[in-house]
């Protein structure tokens, strides 16, 4: 930039001007706030079995699903009741290995049911009010979904499998899906899994590279879609309008990873995992013990490839907060602190949350975190912490 002038006095003015500019950019630089999330300010008696989803209330009440226990719950932190919502079973009111809970409008709540391979809305009132397999025009099988808006359109990744995505590499579709009228409105194509090389049929696998870099997105109340681009760790905004606004690459060390971390994820990708034609009605359920044992693990992480280093975030799915801020988590060495990157609208990572040690992050309210950890038993413990 090029500043003409005249006058000495102007001289000095304007090099304070670009004194004030340089302060005020460098705010923006080291504006990240750091969190350490020490002790929880309320936590629940009972103890779970596989907690897979967290959705905070309008009363401060949450909805829980166990998804080994098979139970949609409603849980109170001020008395730590709990109740159970409907029960397991194939009927419309029913579900079968619950999963992840969704907003909606209303206070409205969209679980997906995994074992049965559909969608559940739980109304206000607290109970399965209809269900659903979410069929898209041109789609062969029923999707899951990832997000709702305030004016009901969901918001889906297309398995690279199903689409010519995979004509641009590990590339898949992200679509807005509107019910009325079955319209389809394609977002963006981002980076997903990384395909693993051929191998035997026969053989019980992972079916992409795990620690592989790969896009992670995200979807705002209004319909504001967050991508975390993993080619240079940048989150870029894109707005209903069409306008995109990148932030800054984020930067960090890439993690070697051990054998320790590949028997450890080849663990809980099979526990968190269906299997299909094990149900009793030949439909999709929970890993079977043969399968959890310690060789067999070892012997399906031998068997499958890995990423030689660690993405810089983690495959654990991301976070949109009610603030509108998008929170991702870092890649750590086994047994370290989960660590959060939390990124503003503009892009920017402006803070840093770190969890206790042994917990993961589940769900975000108005004003809370909640944390599960795992007892000695192999048995869960929700906890809720204050982060505002």
């Amino acid at each position: 930039m090029t500043i003409y002038c005249r006058r000495p006095m102007c001289v000095i003015a304007t090099a304070l001007a670009l004194v004030a500019l340089c302060v005020r950019a460098s705010r923006v630089v080291v504006a990240q706030d750091r969190m350490i999330l020490r002790t929880p300010n309320a936590s629940l008696p009972q103890l779970f079995s596989q907690i897979r989803g967290v959705r905070e209330l309008r009363d401060g009440r949450v909805l829980i699903t166990d998804r080994l226990e098979e139970h949609l719950s409603v849980a109170n932190f001020i008395d730590g009741s709990l109740r159970v919502i409907s029960r397991p079973g194939r009927g419309p009111q029913e579900y079968h290995l619950p999963t992840a809970l969704v907003p909606m409008p209303g206070d409205s709540t969209l679980m997906v049911d995994e074992g049965n391979s559909r969608l559940a809305v739980i109304g206000p009132e607290l109970r399965v009010v209809r269900s659903f397999a979410l069929r898209v025009p041109g789609i062969p099988v029923p999707l899951g979904v990832r997000a709702v808006d305030r004016n009901g359109r969901y918001y889906l990744q297309i398995p690279g499998w199903i689409s010519d995505a995979r004509a641009h590499g590990d590339s898949v579709w992200l679509i807005r899906f509107t019910p009325r009228g079955e319209r389809v409105d394609t977002l963006a194509r981002i980076k997903g899994s990384t395909s693993p090389p051929s191998r035997d049929g026969r053989q019980m696998g992972i079916p992409f590279v795990p620690f592989a870099p790969e896009d992670r997105w995200g979807i705002t109340g209004d319909g504001r879609l967050a991508i975390l681009r993993s080619g240079d760790n940048h989150v870029e905004w894109r707005g209903n309008t069409g306008t995109i606004q990148r932030g800054p690459a984020m930067q960090g060390a890439r993690l070697a990873v051990t054998t320790a971390d590949r028997i450890a994820f080849t663990r809980s990708f099979i526990a968190n995992s269906p299997i299909g034609g094990r149900d009793l009605n030949g439909g999709m359920s929970a890993a079977p013990a043969e399968l959890l044992e310690e060789k067999t693990i070892r012997g399906i992480a031998e068997r499958n490839t890995f990423a030689p280093t660690m993405a810089l975030y983690a495959d654990t799915p991301s976070i949109v907060a009610s603030d509108g801020s998008f929170w991702l988590e870092r890649s750590t060495r086994l047994g370290s602190p989960s660590t959060w990157d939390v990124f503003d609208g503009a892009g920017r990572n402006v803070r840093r949350v770190t969890l206790p040690a042994g917990r993961r992050l589940v769900a975000l309210g108005a004003a809370s975190a909640y944390l599960v950890s795992t007892d000695d038993d192999g048995l869960e413990h929700l906890e809720r912490y204050a982060i505002r």
